[in-house]
């Protein structure tokens, strides 16, 4: 994070503390007679010209020039009545909300002086997204890490501050277990809301950006505060298995400005288009929804080499699931229409893993990725046997998710295929139905074992571990990698072809990822699963 942001950051939630009177550093002998004192230890030059007792206070032998007075500074009050016996004990104030004593600070928050909650929640946010780009590579660049150069520019009532001040509370609450920050969120959001409906009716250039960033941090917003409230958890799940996004999608809306913004001519970011636009053709994919026209070329929205070869599969697979869903989900085995459509699904579904295998046939050798084998000895009982573990060896972590992604594609390519498949076997006894099915289910193995690969290199290559060293597979992943690693783990622990031994290796990671982002949507995908794929 630059650090002039950080200063900007700072100046921003330091406004109550750059009013504060401060106490004199001074003896207190000057103290008392009110003069200005030079700090001078241990004789004071006028204590030293007036031959005076130069005494300073117990508790100011440090040398240090200050003494925290923070906790008058949280609320209204700027000093302690002169009753109060103990006035750092009380915490003073109605105040907005947005601060906490050290007393009510969760403990593992413990900064040198004790700040305002919303400085820890922009920090915290800060830190989660500050991976060097070269770590993570161009196309894996998330929406997230344009957030601050726009905060920064926002004015201090606009939709993107309310929207991140939201999200970032809610994300510390949530990790960091600081309940009061959860009360914050969910006010700071309804004005974030609102302020969003007045800010469309003067949409312009100068802000279309930062409402579209204010929509995407509002969508992951939901998925921290996904089973926070009871509401949520008594809505039935609708036909993927989500149980709110029928009412609720921030990202639906950023997408729609991404429309707006072509038609009235807006100056683009193209970097921040495909960002957003590569969020929302993900989400799209795991609803199983329609995809707008306007979000289909992906050359038109900044694209480009293998990765615009990628987004154009992705974009198929989109179209395949949404056409597959009804004709799966509510096959009639007596209607001919019905069986046609299965079978071009089945087919076009082949199609398109065979494409899939293609593209990754044909990236250049800077992108690929290798194989390495560690031999187990097998133990003292005679059941065990010698087990080959594979490992694999990336360029770089953007590397390792643009293979993860392609390898989520091909689940679903498979998985899709597969069902149709058996949909026929029961209407016709053929053995090559019978082959085929075997063939998508070889595949759905192998994948799922490669994506075990990639996500154990993302976490455990990340130059930025938290919390402990990242050694292991569970280990805490950085938010910006974990971010990476959360949609193709959601497809393939939602994929039920993948087999129990991989699905328990892929929950567990995915738990580490929703850990690290806060989420708890993920943690309910690899609880209950709420996905159907």
């Amino acid at each position: 994070m630059p650090p002039n942001l950080l200063n900007a950051v700072a100046e921003s939630c330091l406004f109550e503390l750059s009013a504060m009177v401060f106490p004199s550093p001074g003896c207190q002998t000057c103290r008392k007679r009110r003069v200005k004192c030079d700090c001078m230890r241990p004789l004071c030059r006028r204590c030293r010209i007036g031959n005076r007792r130069c005494t300073w206070d117990s508790d100011e032998q440090t040398g240090l020039h200050f003494r925290s007075e923070n906790v008058f500074a949280m609320g209204r009050q700027r000093r302690p009545s002169k009753s109060s016996s103990n006035p750092a004990a009380v915490r003073t104030g109605s105040g907005s909300g947005s601060s906490f004593s050290p007393a009510e600070t969760d403990r593992k928050i413990q900064p040198a002086l004790s700040l305002p909650l919303e400085m820890h929640a922009l920090y915290y946010y800060a830190d989660s997204v500050s991976m060097e780009r070269h770590i993570l590579g161009d196309a894996c660049y998330d929406y997230s890490s344009h957030v601050l150069h726009h905060w920064e520019l926002a004015a201090p009532t606009s939709c993107l501050r309310l929207a991140l001040t939201a999200y970032s509370h809610a994300v510390i609450g949530r990790n960091r277990g600081v309940r009061q920050a959860f009360s914050v969120a969910e006010r700071v959001y309804a004005k974030a809301v609102e302020e969003i409906r007045m800010t469309m009716m003067r949409l312009s250039g100068d802000i279309i950006y930062q409402v579209m960033l204010a929509m995407m941090l509002m969508g992951s917003y939901e998925n921290v505060m996904y089973f926070s409230r009871e509401s949520t958890k008594s809505l039935p799940r609708d036909a993927v298995g989500s149980r709110f996004w029928n009412n609720i999608c921030h990202e639906k809306g950023a997408a729609s400005l991404l429309s707006v913004r072509r038609e009235r001519g807006f100056a683009a970011s193209t970097e921040l288009d495909r960002a957003i636009r590569q969020k929302c053709l993900r989400i799209v994919i795991l609803r199983g929804a329609a995809l707008p026209t306007w979000l289909e070329d992906g050359c038109s929205w900044g694209e480009e080499g293998p990765e615009l070869e990628l987004d154009s599969l992705m974009v198929r697979a989109l179209i395949l699931r949404n056409k597959s869903m009804p004709s799966l989900r509510d096959m009639d085995a007596t209607e001919p229409e019905v069986i046609d459509r299965v079978k071009s699904i089945a087919m076009e579904s082949y199609t398109l893993d065979y494409d899939l295998a293609l593209w990754a046939l044909g990236l250049p050798q800077n992108w690929n990725f290798h194989v390495s084998w560690t031999h187990l000895q097998p133990s003292s009982s005679v059941t065990d046997a010698c087990v080959d573990i594979p490992s694999h060896s990336y360029p770089s972590v953007g590397h390792a998710s643009i293979w993860n992604r392609y390898r989520a594609l091909r689940l679903i390519a498979n998985s899709i295929q597969k069902r149709a498949l058996c949909a026929l076997q029961f209407l016709f006894d053929d053995a090559f139905l019978d082959m085929d099915t075997q063939r998508c289910q070889n595949n759905i193995n192998n994948l799922a074992v490669d994506l075990c690969c990639g996500a154990e290199f993302s976490v455990t290559r990340q130059n930025t571990p938290r919390g402990a060293k990242a050694a292991m597979l569970l280990d805490m992943p950085h938010p910006s990698v974990a971010a990476l690693l959360a949609w193709p783990l959601t497809v393939a622990v939602s994929v039920d072809a993948v087999q129990p031994l991989e699905k328990t290796r892929l929950k567990g990671v995915l738990k580490a990822v929703a850990r690290s982002l806060g989420h708890t949507q993920l943690e309910s995908v690899s609880d209950k699963g709420e996905y159907n794929i």
